[in-house]
């Protein structure tokens, strides 16, 4: 815990330092540098608000300069008169209108993202379709702003309506100000609790919706905040400056956002910050020699920012230092440095809080006479089935059977069935259209076939999110310790994950992840666990640990419906045991039942059709 406090001291102190040495140069500077990064500054504003939107919830904005232009003319349009032509004839320069034209900005440009936001993300292949909308929205908005010279000033844009009583100096200290503000606030959103859900969507939206969360709401939330960041970065250039353009709103500015954010790494916060003032500063000296050149060379460099280093030059930087740092250690022997590396620095406890209260009505779930496939290929027919609350049902079946494809259809009701499905989970029955996320937040939880974790997130964090069960976390906490029930210490026991906390759950090996994911699955402490083979990779002792905590799950309440291959393993858990094949229920009993049925040994051989 020292260690991290001496961290996060040293990380604070550098960055005073950074601030005291930027209000030093607003001294000694002369106008033609403090004037350039006043504009950097905010330039670095609109960069942070891209960083949240595109490097942490994965949504490419193309059109992020739309909400800076938005900005802009909200206290352009406050704060000026204009005749019929679009010029400016009069000014109105009361303090209160450049304040309302931020918020003007801001709220218009919010809304506005919001509306983008709810269609762009609701359709498969957000990515993509963020992308284009945001792209085709700052082509029309460029086009309009001619259109529209009453409000807009037309060609010659809106101009004259910056405080005269203000001294560039002044502004130089506002715009750093600012910037600072912005910055903190960022940071500590990022590194909180709900910093790990914007990283969660960003690394797996898929597997985020079935711990609970709604990620479509969260990409749009975080999309309208990004959007609001910018409107205020450009509301505040424009008081600054007092004009107003169409170029604000262009996608050549939109794409300069994307350099910075791409050069000075995504995802960081500060890289964004380094990459906007640096840009601007080199290319404020070079562009007015080579203007066409300078944009040529901002052009290469992100295209090699991209091809070479991905993540940014920062965190490329950082990492090597690191290497250096960690070779160096270990040269001195230094047994420290050789302790597996991980991030996060929480730490997983177990919870003394007891089982939570199941109700008592049974069945928990019924099936009814349902069919689904995939086009013409159909996976599912006719399957009627019935589980009893604190059951442990196996499902096994050859390959093919549409065993998975079951699990899948009872945690996601956007799937189009045949039938009917219903649940029994307190006073949430209905299942049909209901999506993967609402289902998960009922009680139902499920680990995949092929493990599904986060490439950002650590053993530690991947379980808070799952033991959050779908609720929002914090916007400022951090938790450094993460309780969780006894079921998930035997399980992290069993499959070796104990110690490994801060370590990447993608870093881990086969057998590790597949430990995490039963993990993550159980530390909800759902009604109903749907596990998809989950000792696949395990060994003999590993299983039979999982196959105890399993018991001692059921017999608390909890509803199992497993999937397994493993016929001598599911003899010894199963209250039940159902057979698939071809789609349909062949056989439904206890396991001595099942294993001595001639007709599962016939499915088993290929000769039951």
């Amino acid at each position: 815990m020292a260690s991290r406090l001496t961290l996060r001291r040293g990380r604070f102190g550098t960055v005073g330092l950074v601030v005291a040495g930027f209000a030093v140069f607003g001294v000694v500077g002369t106008d033609y540098n403090t004037g350039l990064l006043t504009t950097a500054f905010v330039y670095a504003i609109a960069a942070v608000s891209l960083d949240l939107v595109w490097g942490y919830v994965g949504a490419p904005d193309l059109g992020h300069a739309l909400w800076f232009g938005i900005g802009a003319l909200s206290v352009g349009a406050m704060t000026t008169v204009t005749d019929k032509t679009g010029l400016v004839i009069d000014v109105h320069d009361s303090s209160w209108r450049y304040v309302v034209g931020i918020i003007l900005g801001m709220i218009v440009s919010a809304a506005l993202a919001g509306i983008v936001g709810r269609f762009s993300f609701s359709a498969r292949g957000s990515a993509f379709y963020i992308a284009v909308v945001t792209l085709a929205l700052t082509t029309v908005a460029t086009t309009l702003y001619s259109q529209f010279p009453k409000i807009t000033g037309g060609d010659n844009g809106l101009f004259g309506f910056g405080p005269a009583n203000v001294t560039p100096r002044t502004w130089y200290y506002v715009a750093l100000a600012a910037l600072t503000l912005v910055v903190i606030g960022a940071v500590v959103l990022v590194r909180s609790d709900l910093g790990l859900l914007l990283k969660a969507v960003r690394d797996n939206e898929t597997r985020t919706r079935y711990l609970g969360y709604d990620v479509e709401r969260i990409k749009t939330v975080t999309f309208m905040g990004g959007a609001a960041i910018a409107a205020f970065a450009g509301g505040l250039m424009a008081v600054i400056y007092g004009l107003v353009s169409s170029d604000l709103f262009s996608f050549v500015f939109a794409t300069q956002m994307l350099v910075w954010v791409a050069v000075g790494g995504r995802g960081t916060i500060i890289g964004p910050v380094i990459g906007a003032i640096v840009l601007q500063l080199v290319g404020a000296h070079l562009s007015a020699q080579f203007p066409t050149q300078w944009n040529l060379v901002e052009g290469v460099l992100f295209v090699l920012v991209v091809v070479f280093v991905p993540d940014g030059v920062l965190p490329f930087v950082t990492r090597q230092i690191g290497r250096l740092a960690t070779s160096l250690h270990t040269r001195r022997g230094d047994m420290a440095s050789r302790e597996p590396q991980g991030v996060g620095g929480r730490r997983i406890t177990p919870d003394p809080a007891g089982a939570p209260q199941r109700p008592t009505t049974s069945p928990v779930i019924a099936v009814s006479d349902l069919h689904f496939g995939y086009g013409s290929l159909q996976v599912l027919r006719g399957v009627d089935l019935q589980v009893n609350r604190g059951e442990l049902l196996c499902i096994v079946g050859p390959n093919g059977a549409g065993k998975s494809t079951l699990v899948s259809v009872l945690a996601d009701g956007n799937m189009r069935i045949d039938g009917e499905i219903r649940y029994e989970l307190g006073s949430h029955t209905s299942h049909r259209r209901r999506p993967p996320h609402r289902i998960a937040r009922y009680g139902v939880s499920r680990k995949f076939q092929s493990p599904q974790l986060f490439e950002s997130l650590s053993a530690a964090e991947t379980i808070l999110l799952a033991r959050l069960g779908g609720k929002l976390p914090s916007f400022w906490r951090r938790s450094e310790v993460v309780p969780v029930s006894p079921a998930v210490v035997d399980v992290l026991d069993a499959t070796g994950l104990h110690g490994r906390d801060n370590e990447r759950g993608t870093t881990l090996a086969h057998g590790l992840k597949q430990g995490l994911e039963i993990a993550a699955a159980v530390a909800s402490r759902p009604q109903v666990l749907l596990l998809d083979e989950p000792t696949a990779g395990l060994t003999l002792n590993e299983r039979a640990v999982i196959g105890k905590v399993l018991r001692r799950l059921v017999g608390n309440g909890m509803t199992v419906i497993l999937i397994e291959h493993d016929l001598d393993f599911v003899n010894q858990i199963a209250d039940r045991v159902v057979v698939l094949h071809g789609g349909r229920i062949i056989q439904d009993g206890t396991p001595d039942e099942v294993s001595s049925s001639q007709v599962v040994r016939e499915a088993y051989l290929g000769t039951v059709s």
